[in-house]
């Protein structure tokens, strides 16, 4: 596994939605309802397609062996 060091800048993309996307998720839970609604729903849906995408992205632009 070639990994460069400090990581791919899709990786950093994905830690940083995937980030985001939880502390959306756990807000409305500790009682932060300010951001609950629908700018918290369509954050957390974008984020995760964007991640989906990424992903597929990744998974089939690698050169086959």
């Amino acid at each position: 596994m070639n990994v460069k060091k400090g990581g791919s800048k899709m990786a950093k993309l994905t830690a940083w939605l995937v980030t985001i996307v939880g502390v959306l998720l756990v807000l409305p839970l500790l009682g932060i309802t300010a951001l609950e609604g629908l700018f918290a729903s369509w954050v957390i849906a974008l984020g995760v397609l964007v991640i989906g995408i990424g992903k597929l992205v990744r998974n089939y632009s690698k050169k086959k062996k």
